[in-house]
């Protein structure tokens, strides 16, 4: 999704200039998911990682452009902050064993890039947010030297006018004014990619929006920030705080640039790339490519970049202003293998282990496909509002959420997320062999959510429990850095969370 850009202001003519061909590309990406056949094909799951960068004192260090040029990779890149690298996982076929392909490539990646670290002292760990993070991690020079951060960053702080306002009330309470926006850099996520049939992503999306709720209270893995506990999964409101560009005296109707949505999808993707151009404002209106060409240089560039992508358009406007719109589960069009369009589930967090990471994507998309079978009736019973609440229920008390949802008698309440999720996971293995995948496969990634339950233990359990511990013999930011180094140990160990130890 993160285009490059060459430049960080912008000014009326570029603003004409794009809002033009953002329209031209919503139409031509509206008549490609009307033509029959377009963008069908195997389905495909990739991810992408984003890892923490540690010195052996486990505070964030940033070298991210050193670590990348020792790696010569290009399925890795930077991210917003120096301290973060991403790994671009590469896709593989729905069919047969998936995330154990994923697991495969994703434990070579992770270990090839320690070892070309450790002489220098660098750790590599995913986690969600890094326990020993300081207010001053955030300044001005730990951001990524790239134009198109530094020029989201300027915009996002020039559309909002004031000061980013960050309040979680959780355990503790964090109550904060930061006048940058790369204080979103402090989350990591593992962001799973499922690409789908066209006549069949609204069915996909609006499954995956109900299922997205289970896998991010099972898979929360971050519990605290600059020394404060708050949400079990704390990257969903600082992301969502930390990118809120609305200034609050003119634009608090407008909805927020990362969010859960505004409603079920009722026909097609076509809906939600809609929403996002007429009610979020244009960001990075960037012509890099385009501003000096002549229409005819445009037309065949154009006819250049068809042919080269199987007749596939870039709609490279079009994919640039979404890349600026954080939905927690977001449409992405592709102009690879003949154009297709993907979700990506962006909510879950980084860590605690690849086994842990991998099971959280197999419940989600496998109990998606379990809620296909009767998404209307779901959808009736649960208005967007409650999937919305689920969500967040999700995020603020991770496995101890309570959901709202249906009984067999039809009443509606709130249940005990794992109340509702036991007899749920049979579903989502079966789910996961109905579009392709093997038995055992499915099996194995659902048992661990299974007991996960049994131990009633997650990332953001394990953390605070173990924050507990070391509290009783430690000052406060000694304790994080204590639990920090479990954590490191624990997840190169590879063991699921489930069966860690408090020590």
């Amino acid at each position: 999704m993160g285009l490059d850009i060459d430049k960080s202001d912008f000014d009326d003519k570029d603003h004409t200039r794009f809002a033009n061909e953002l329209r031209h590309d919503l139409e031509t990406l509206e008549r490609l998911l009307s033509s029959k056949g377009w963008g069908e094909g195997p389905s495909t799951i990739g991810a992408e990682l984003e890892l923490y960068l540690t010195d052996i004192n486990n505070r964030p260090i940033p070298c991210n452009d050193k670590v990348l040029s020792l790696a010569r990779d290009p399925f890795l890149t930077t991210e917003i902050n120096k301290f973060n690298v991403e790994y671009n996982c590469p896709y593989v076929p729905v069919k047969g064993k998936p995330f154990s392909r994923l697991k495969t490539l994703m434990d070579k990646r992770i270990l090839t890039l320690q070892e070309l670290v450790d002489n220098d002292g660098v750790k590599i760990t995913p986690v969600g947010i890094l326990p020993t993070l300081l207010e001053t991690d955030f300044d001005a020079g730990h951001m990524t030297d790239v134009p198109r951060y530094q020029a989201l960053i300027k915009v996002l702080r020039q559309c909002r006018g004031q000061p980013f306002h960050i309040e979680i009330e959780g355990f503790d309470s964090l109550s904060m004014d930061v006048e940058e926006a790369t204080i979103e850099g402090a989350n990591t996520s593992f962001q799973v990619h499922v690409r789908v049939n066209p006549d069949e992503f609204a069915s996909w999306y609006n499954a995956i929006q109900l299922s997205s709720a289970f896998s991010l209270a099972m898979g929360a893995n971050s519990p605290t920030f600059l020394g404060k506990k708050l949400w079990h999964e704390t990257r969903i409101p600082l992301f969502t705080q930390s990118v809120d560009c609305r200034n609050p005296m003119r634009e608090a109707h407008l909805p927020c640039r990362a969010s859960f949505g505004q409603g079920y999808l009722r026909n097609s993707a076509i809906e939600l790339f809609r929403q996002g151009i007429h009610l979020l404002p244009v960001l990075l209106p960037d012509w890099s490519d385009n501003t000096l060409k002549s229409p005819e240089l445009k037309s065949a560039a154009r006819r250049h970049t068809q042919k080269r992508e199987s007749e596939s358009p870039e709609l490279r406007a079009l994919r640039l202003h979404q890349s600026t719109i954080w939905y927690w589960n977001r449409p992405v069009y592709d102009q690879a293998d003949g154009g297709h369009m993907r979700i990506e589930l962006r909510s879950l967090p980084a860590g605690p282990t690849t086994i842990d990471m991998l099971a959280n994507a197999a419940l989600s998309i496998g109990l998606a496909q379990h809620f296909r079978h009767n998404i209307e009736f779901l959808m009736d019973m649960l208005p967007f509002e409650f999937a919305r609440h689920n969500f967040f229920a999700a995020a603020r008390a991770g496995i101890d959420a309570k959901f709202i949802w249906g009984a067999s008698t039809g009443s509606v309440r709130e249940y005990p997320v794992t109340d509702l999720l036991l007899p749920l996971l049979d579903g989502a293995a079966n789910g996961l062999r109905e579009i392709g995948i093997d038995g055992k496969e499915a099996d194995k990634w659902i048992a661990v959510i299974e007991r996960r339950i049994m131990t009633k233990q997650t990332g953001a359990v394990w953390q605070l429990s173990s924050l507990a511990h070391y509290e009783q013999m430690q000052s406060s930011y000694q304790a994080l850095s204590s639990m920090f180094s479990d954590y490191r140990a624990n997840c190169m160990s590879g063991e699921p969370v489930s069966d860690w130890i408090v020590h």
